[in-house]
């Protein structure tokens, strides 16, 4: 498996027009393919980055939970500016276990062709009709595992086996998170940008969004996706990020949508994040 460290490192000039691109195979390996079958790609990371990977960041969570995310800029982690898909898990809180990505045991990954750390070759442009979209689905199958699956390309991603949770596994989950997540390290004053660090409320071509958010409830033995319900959501802004513009389009493209971001810095003399 040879990985093409030139594309990986080359943001591809994207084409003008209306258009919503997703991942390319061709963009990413150097053989257009992926890795060879029954081999999977495993970034090779340093040490200082695998002290990163596997660092417990606190948590609003004091219990059990994984995220998936694709807007991610973590140089300590990928020795880069770009932006990656991830993920992330623990058992307490981050405070004993759990860890990003395949950096300790809990994640598997199972696609020969997109690795779980992928780097993305473009970004959105703003004030343009061209934004880069990724559309993702988390399931938990008959087995109790949960899977990570990108829909357009009927590819499983990577899956965590049902040993890994107990209340998870037993029961699935009472809370759902949607939205945008910073972290700014020790030592430093200064937040970062969320999303594509500005927030214009009502204006898709500005601001990060999220479409399609949907999740799956079980009803007579039967799986259903269904949209969030606007009195059980709970929405939260801070000094220097927000959201908004949430309602469900009903139309099969948007249909469950908001916008969130902000520019991070500083807010009257303190970090923005509380």
């Amino acid at each position: 498996m040879v990985m093409a460290k030139k594309l990986e490192r080359q943001r591809l000039k994207p084409k003008r027009g209306n258009k919503l691109s997703g991942f390319k195979a061709e963009e990413y390996w150097l053989n257009k393919k992926g890795c060879p079958i029954g081999t999977v790609p495993i970034r090779k990371m340093t040490k200082k980055q695998l002290q990163s990977a596997t660092r417990h960041v606190p948590s609003s969570f004091g219990h059990e939970y994984f995220g998936y995310n694709w807007i991610d800029v973590h140089p300590s982690l990928n020795g880069d500016n770009r932006t990656h898909m991830y993920t992330k898990w623990t058992v307490d809180g981050h405070q004993k276990t759990g860890c990003y990505n395949t950096k300790c045991p809990g994640f598997i990954q199972l696609s020969r062709v997109i690795p779980i750390d992928y780097a993305f070759p473009r970004t959105s442009q703003i004030e343009t009709n061209y934004k880069e979209e990724v559309l993702l689905r988390l399931y938990q199958t008959e087995y109790f595992d949960y899977h990570l699956t990108m829909p357009v390309m009927n590819e499983e991603i990577g899956m965590w086996p049902y040993e890994v949770f107990d209340k998870l596994s037993a029961n699935a989950a009472d809370l759902v998170q949607f939205g945008g997540k910073v972290y700014t390290p020790g030592g430093q004053d200064v937040s970062p940008a969320m999303g594509n660090g500005q927030f214009r409320g009502g204006y898709w071509q500005l601001t990060c969004y999220m479409r399609k958010v949907l999740y799956e409830i079980e009803v007579d033995g039967q799986k259903k996706q269904v949209v969030p319900d606007d009195s059980k959501i709970i929405s939260q802004d801070s000094r220097c990020y927000y959201e908004g513009n949430h309602y469900n389009a009903n139309d099969g493209y948007w249909d469950y949508n908001f916008l969130f971001g902000g520019a991070g810095g500083k807010d009257q003399w303190e970090t923005c994040i509380y």
